[in-house]
């Protein structure tokens, strides 16, 4: 009879364990769903800009909660929730001292996932564009490469921080300026988007100058970039 009993009781528990990881799994799929909707408008406003409504940012404002309401702990739908607050601001639906709440949120996504990229540079892009390349700045810029060197946000996104704050930057600023620059020349795309922004502030020949002695200028495909920009 004991023995019976402890079996109908573990048999409970385990019921009830099972229960629970259903629930939370349940949970975690249907934030995932809302996450993927949100994250859909910000692909779209990166492509075209001028789909970047009130309307569109309310309702991905709106998803985005609803992800942080099923799964409050995701520390990628927090990073996105501060990136559709961004985009906010941008619209003119939020504030400006709106970016000091999107900064905080930033920065609660790096507790737990330090080594994402992408908080980093979206940190660093934030701080430049408040503050200008400060040490703070700078501290972003560092890890965001140090957890993604050559990955093509963070090579683009820094880069972007350094030709928009060029008049400021500092003799090591610009060494790392021209090491991002001397790393892309390993992938054909990377040269051609570095040396596109560059273009769009009349720097890009200090690109093409380091092209022509550098020891990647012979291969094939990225002599027809620098002929397509350089010549």
């Amino acid at each position: 009879m004991k023995t019976n009993a402890v079996f109908s009781v573990l048999k409970m528990i385990t019921g009830l364990i099972c229960l629970y990881l259903v629930t939370i799994a349940f949970r975690w799929g249907i934030a995932n769903v809302y996450y993927f909707q949100a994250n859909s408008y910000i692909d779209e406003w990166s492509y075209e800009r001028n789909s970047l409504t009130e309307i569109s940012y309310r309702k991905a404002n709106g998803l985005i909660k609803k992800a942080l309401y099923y799964h409050p702990d995701h520390n990628h739908y927090v990073h996105t929730y501060g990136r559709i607050m961004h985009w906010g601001v941008i619209a003119g639906v939020e504030t400006v001292s709106n970016y000091q709440d999107v900064k905080s949120i930033y920065l609660e996504a790096t507790v737990t996932r330090p080594n994402w990229s992408e908080t980093w540079t979206d940190l660093a892009s934030l701080n430049a564009y408040l503050y200008g390349v400060t040490d703070e700045t700078r501290e972003y810029i560092a890890k965001a490469r140090a957890t993604g060197h050559f990955t093509e946000h963070v090579m683009y996104t820094v880069s972007q921080i350094y030709l928009d704050n060029w008049d400021y930057l500092s003799n090591e600023d610009i060494r790392n300026y021209l090491q991002i620059i001397n790393d892309s020349f390993l992938k054909e795309y990377r040269l051609a988007q570095q040396l596109e922004l560059a273009k769009n502030y009349g720097k890009d020949k200090i690109i093409c100058d380091l092209l022509i002695t550098s020891p990647h200028v012979s291969d094939k495909s990225l002599k027809k970039v620098s002929e397509r920009y350089c010549i």
